[in-house]
C-alpha cells in the first residue's frame, strides 16, 4: 500500500539505494482500555476506551555498488531516523493510491542493522517507531475563513478520522465566540478585545489560547469546549462585537485525518 517514503529520507520505488520491504502499524492504532471491578459482579466494567499511540515497524533494504557507498548509505539511514532527544521527526509517505500522508514519530527501540557474512553491499534494517498521535494526516493543510460579517460557514474534514484544528481569530473584535453547531460545542471569551492587526491563536488539541501566538490568554475563556472537526462538513457560527477596522475574521487550519490506510 505504501509506494514511497519521502521523509526523513527517500525510500521505495523512487530510491536507488533504499527499498521498502515491509511496513506495519498503518492500520488503526493501539487502544488502551480503562476498566475497574464492579462489587458483587463477575468480570469488569469498561467505562471507556481511547486511542493511545501508533506503533510502526519498517523493514528497509539497503544496497549500493560498492562497500564504501553501502557504509555511507547505512549511516545516512541511521541518522535520518535517529530522532532528536528534544523533539519529533516527520515521517511522510505516499500510498499506491496517491494519498500523501504524514505523522510525527520517535524511535521506540534501537535500530537493528546487522552485518551478515559476505554481504558488503546489501543488507536489511529494522526500525521501530512510535507516534504519540495515532491519526495519519494529509500533507496539505486546509485553510478556511469565516468573516464576522457572514456569521457562519462550513469547515470540511475530508478524511475518515476526527481532527483538532488550529484557529486564529483576527480583530478588531470584542468577546468573540465559536460554535461548532454540528457538534453543539461552544468556545467563547469574556472581557477580551482583539485589536485590529492582532489575533488570538487557539490550539484545540492542546487547549491553549495565545495572543499573537505568544502571550497566554487562557484566563479570558468563558465556555471551554475545545472542539474537534468531525468527518465531513462542520457548521461553524462566529459571534462578537466587531469594530470598524482590521481583518475581522476567523481562520481555521487543519489537515485531513485518517484512521489508517
Amino acid at each position: 500500500m505504501i509506494k514511497n517514503i519521502t521523509a526523513p529520507l527517500s525510500i521505495g520505488q523512487a530510491s536507488a539505494n533504499y527499498t521498502l520491504k515491509g511496513a506495519s502499524g498503518f492500520g488503526s492504532a493501539n487502544v488502551e482500555v480503562v476498566k475497574w471491578n464492579r462489587p458483587g459482579f463477575h468480570g469488569v466494567k469498561t467505562p471507556k476506551s481511547f486511542w493511545r499511540e501508533r506503533a510502526l515497524r519498517l523493514i528497509i533494504g539497503v544496497r549500493a555498488d560498492s562497500s564504501a557507498t553501502y557504509e555511507t548509505k547505512r549511516r545516512d539511514l541511521e541518522a535520518s531516523f535517529d530522532t532528536p532527544h528534544n523533539g519529533l521527526t516527520l515521517l511522510q509517505f505516499v500510498t499506491q493510491g496517491g494519498l500523501a500522508l504524514q505523522s510525527y514519530f520517535q524511535l521506540s527501540a534501537p535500530i537493528q542493522a546487522p552485518f551478515n557474512p559476505g554481504e558488503v553491499t546489501i543488507g536489511n534494517f529494522r526500525i521501530e517507531l512510535v507516534a504519540e498521535d495515532p491519526v495519519l494526516y494529509s500533507q496539505t493543510e486546509t485553510t478556511t475563513e469565516i468573516t464576522f460579517t457572514a456569521g457562519s460557514g462550513t469547515v470540511t474534514n475530508g478524511g475518515n478520522s476526527p481532527v483538532y484544528p488550529t484557529v486564529r481569530i483576527y480583530g478588531e473584535v470584542t468577546n468573540p465566540g465559536l460554535v461548532n453547531t454540528t457538534l453543539g460545542l461552544t468556545l467563547s471569551f469574556s472581557g477580551l478585545t482583539i485589536a485590529a492587526g492582532h489575533y488570538i491563536e487557539i490550539d484545540m488539541l492542546n487547549e491553549t489560547i495565545k495572543y499573537d501566538g505568544s502571550t497566554n490568554y487562557y484566563s479570558y475563556v468563558n465556555s471551554d469546549d475545545f472542539s474537534w472537526l468531525k468527518v465531513g462538513a462542520n457548521a461553524i457560527t462566529v459571534s462578537g462585537t466587531v469594530g470598524s477596522s482590521g481583518d475581522r475574521l476567523v481562520r481555521f487550519y487543519h489537515h485531513n485525518g485518517y484512521i489508517g490506510i
